[in-house]
């Protein structure tokens, strides 16, 4: 079997498994809710902060403009030992806002790496019985904590998993973040619609108090430094608690990119730390799909000037790639209300497999840095 034969074996098990994915989200058609006029569920909002002084007014904006009784949320803003003025505008937030429930904690149990300390620690604290998880630089919908509500009081979920986008600005780099993230959700929503949930983001993740004590989440896990997020799914999925996706557009939270190559580096590095860890054979196989992907690209370029057969299928592969891709993203774009430009998706699909394929041969080794922090692997 020649290698041009494998490649166009690989190409076609993932456009597949892209097409596979994209057909399964109108199976989530089914969990579609109207927003309650009566809100019930009483949320704590758990929100941990290091140095975030430059994203949290706009945060404390956003949370003022939500559209909830204030006597059904609280919020709890935990500080890892901020060297800025984070404490500082938290204080003054508290004391702006006085008609709503603001606690502001610092991190006391060391059972765990710092992120899990802080989200372990303000869950103790938190009265009541479900928790909503989100960091310091989102900026929150007015019907955030509505939808959330809407849907535990349609289905009754131990977990909800929430959407999250990263805002575009003037950056390429901004919109390699933006369509990266989009990829990933659709990857986690047509998951969950397809019954095999694997992924979420903490930035919008709600799941029950007590569950969340019960089940341990952290065990043999308190050395990683990320994945308080993804092994709390795991976990809830493992003991048979009812989990489910909110895809309701006005839940997703947004989230600035951030603005270096190196910082990106380190953000990828840090999810892999997790990703390593999670025991599922479906993710570790789409991973490894998505990354002969890439490969298979790069290297018909490369061979391409060896041999110009490599040319053909680079361009029959891309142009395909790119456009499958691209409608599955519209279909991710439209579930969220989102707008999808094909010209920026077309640059970044330029330099995508070059990224994608750096970020995933390199995360699995050395250290990497994280709010001022180094972490091994």
């Amino acid at each position: 079997m020649s290698w041009l034969v494998v490649f166009y074996l690989i190409l076609g098990l993932y456009i597949f498994y892209i097409l596979w994915l994209t057909f399964g989200l109108p199976k989530l058609k089914s969990t579609d809710f109207k927003l309650s006029n009566q809100p019930e569920t009483k949320f704590s909002v758990v929100i941990s902060m290091r140095n975030e002084a430059e994203n949290l007014p706009a945060l404390f904006q956003s949370v003022s403009d939500l559209s909830y009784p204030k006597n059904l949320f609280e919020i709890i803003l935990i500080d890892d030992d901020s060297q800025d003025e984070s404490w500082k505008l938290a204080r003054a937030f508290q004391a702006h806002y006085s008609d709503i429930k603001i606690y502001l904690l610092s991190i006391s149990e060391e059972k765990y790496t710092p992120k899990k300390n802080a989200i372990y620690t303000a869950i103790r604290k938190s009265t009541y019985p479900y928790i909503l998880t989100t960091d310091a630089d989102v900026i929150l919908p007015e019907n955030w904590l509505k939808s959330f509500d809407a849907k535990l009081q349609s289905t009754g979920a131990d977990l909800l998993a929430g959407g999250v986008i990263v805002a575009k600005n003037s950056s390429f780099l901004s919109h390699y973040q933006h369509f990266d993230m989009l990829s990933l959700q659709l990857f986690g929503l047509a998951s969950f619609a397809r019954n095999q949930p694997v992924i979420c983001n903490g930035a919008n993740l709600c799941y029950k108090k007590q569950a969340y004590l019960d089940a341990e989440v952290n065990y043999g896990k308190e050395d990683i430094a990320s994945g308080d997020d993804v092994f709390t799914l795991q976990k809830f999925k493992q003991l048979g608690y009812e989990i489910d996706f909110l895809s309701d557009a006005q839940s997703v939270v947004w989230t600035r990119a951030l603005e270096s190559f190196e910082g990106l580096w380190h953000q990828r590095r840090r999810w892999a730390s997790k990703t390593a860890s999670v025991e599922s054979w479906y993710m570790k196989s789409v991973g490894v799909l998505v990354t002969l992907m890439q490969l298979v690209l790069v290297l018909g370029l490369i061979l391409g000037f060896w041999e110009s057969t490599f040319f053909g299928f680079l361009i029959n592969a891309f142009l395909l790639k790119f456009i499958i891709d691209g409608w599955s993203l519209t279909r991710m774009a439209k579930i969220q209300n989102l707008g999808f430009c094909w010209t920026d998706f077309f640059k970044v699909s330029l330099v995508y497999p070059f990224f994608t394929l750096f970020f995933s041969l390199t995360s699995f080794y050395g250290k990497f840095e994280w709010k001022g922090r180094r972490f091994k692997k």
